[in-house]
């Protein structure tokens, strides 16, 4: 029996028309204006002068990859635009203003531009397209750099625990080593030499990691035929893997320097040693999605093995 041929996907020019691509130019246009100042300043300056938001320059392009992915979806649906839109960009231009003038945090400005964003999208496309655009536009979310103040709230405790961890597993790789843990630095002690002191610095802290690690955990949920339990697995396995890979990086970071290379715990080799622990939390999403596309079968898709094979 002859095999359909596989229809060529709708490109962009089908599924929108040139009535709507002429407003959403417009309202690009606009919304870039308005949003310059705090796209340059809150989002791109971050980016390109603060490592632990590097990541930030690939959000916008994964976005715009998950959308084009759903291009079959947006091409099935008729946009009925909803004035719930209208709404949602007037509340997020007045928490603009808001962040702006009575309070003074950029943060909040560029987080208005995420809502910005949503209401645009449902005011002219409606529920029917906000259904299938939502998560690329969430996925925004992830390159807007955090305010100082929660940044620290945040890579204290991962520091301390990193600390924690490393004093308690270091001595099991040296013998005769002796380590404790205060707060985020840890005190050591070889025989015959003199004690010493290893800071977790907040470029240790995991935060670099774990921003990384969701944004990849997140991806990786998305993409895929999965049902919502098992990307909530996925996206749920984020922080326990950054942790699990921080661990490890500092461990090796102390036993470096315990051994006297201190040389292997700075510069290029401590930043490829991140990288490796990017690696490792890819696997570790790897082996995850395996376990639950192959362990765990949803009863609609098991009924349908049974029905076929009968």
């Amino acid at each position: 029996m002859a095999t359909q041929p596989r229809q060529a996907e709708p490109s962009w020019a089908e599924i929108i028309p040139p009535a709507v691509r002429v407003q959403m130019v417009l309202v690009v246009v606009l919304l870039g204006a308005f949003y310059w100042g705090v796209i340059q300043h809150g989002m791109v300056s971050r980016w390109t002068n603060d490592g632990n938001w590097s990541h930030g320059w690939l959000i916008p392009v994964f976005s715009l990859y998950f959308l084009n992915t759903q291009r079959e979806r947006l091409a099935a649906v008729v946009a009925r635009p909803s004035y719930w839109g209208a709404l949602l960009l007037l509340a997020s231009l007045g928490m603009y203003f808001f962040g702006a003038w009575k309070i003074r945090a950029t943060y909040v400005q560029t987080v208005s531009l995420v809502g910005s964003i949503f209401g645009i999208v449902l005011l002219l496309g409606g529920w029917s397209v906000m259904r299938i655009a939502w998560f690329p536009i969430s996925f925004l979310m992830l390159s807007i750099p955090l305010p100082g103040l929660m940044y620290y709230q945040l890579t204290f405790p991962m520091r301390v625990f990193a600390s924690k961890a490393a004093a308690a597993i270091m001595p099991v790789f040296v013998d005769g080593l002796h380590t404790e843990a205060q707060a985020v630095v840890i005190d050591y002690m070889m025989p015959g030499s003199a004690p010493g002191q290893l800071n977790v610095e907040e470029a240790c802290s995991g935060m670099r990691l774990m921003m990384a690690f969701v944004t990849l955990g997140v991806a990786m949920a998305y993409l895929g035929e999965r049902s919502w339990w098992q990307r909530g697995v996925m996206v749920a396995f984020c922080v326990p893997t950054a942790l699990f890979c921080n661990v490890i990086r500092v461990t090796t970071t102390g036993l470096f320097i315990v051994h006297g290379r201190e040389d292997l715990a700075t510069g290029t080799p401590h930043q490829l040693l991140g990288m490796l622990m990017l690696g490792l939390a890819l696997g570790i999403y790897a082996v995850v999605g395996y376990i639950l596309n192959h362990l765990f079968v949803d009863e609609g898709e098991a009924l349908a093995v049974v029905h076929t094979g009968s």
